[in-house]
């Protein structure tokens, strides 16, 4: 029986981010995420969460940013090269940046000359209320990718997932994302603006 999809005027749930990418492969929705149930059900179990670290990974999402301090503990001994560890908080899925000079990443945490540092990175956000359409489309193809020899033994159709999601849906997420994510002053796009008609208040219909 199929179970119909209805997100209109609500936030998609992981749930409905499934459904949206079992229905690329032409699949029937399904009711719930079991590890017990039918098979579209059963990947969805397996693989919602890893792809969506995954595609969190993928770029420098402003709604998946974290920045905390870190301070190593009093007893922490430096190392050979005179750094200090700080361990990455548990939400941790890529270090974007710290503020201190000659810094490292080993493992799950970073060495630095200060016992202070404030460090910028991307969280484990399962929130999807603050995911982005175009996030969650580049979630969903990918998501489908996956799924897809499972559900469908479709080789051609899985090249076309992954094209779709490389060259298209990812693009076009991370674009808007970074163009949104910057004041108009700081964002590259800006000095042509500036110079452009728009500035100068030269608009037509």
């Amino acid at each position: 029986m199929n179970t119909e999809v209805n997100i209109e005027n609500r936030a998609c749930s992981a749930l409905d981010i499934c459904n949206l990418a079992l229905s690329k492969l032409g699949e029937s929705p399904i009711p719930t995420i079991d590890p017990n149930g039918s098979a579209a059900s059963r990947l969805c179990y397996i693989h919602y969460h890893p792809v969506r670290r995954e595609v969190l990974c993928a770029h420098r999402w402003s709604f998946a940013q974290q920045l905390v301090q870190l301070v190593s503990s009093r007893d922490e001994i430096p190392d050979s090269t005179h750094l200090l560890k700080h361990n990455l908080p548990p939400d941790c899925l890529r270090v974007l940046s710290v503020n201190q000079k000659g810094w490292t990443l080993r493992g799950r945490s970073v060495y630095s000359p200060s016992k202070h540092i404030r460090l910028l990175y991307i969280c484990d956000c399962e929130n999807t209320e603050l995911f982005e359409p175009l996030f969650i489309e580049a979630l969903c193809s990918r998501l489908a990718y996956k799924m897809c020899i499972g559900l469908t033994s479709s080789t051609t159709a899985r090249q076309a997932l992954l094209e779709e999601y490389t060259r298209i849906a990812l693009p076009n997420a991370s674009h808007f994302n970074a163009v949104q994510s910057q004041s108009n002053d700081s964002h590259p796009l800006y000095q042509l603006w500036k110079h452009s008609g728009c500035q100068r208040g030269e608009l037509h219909d």
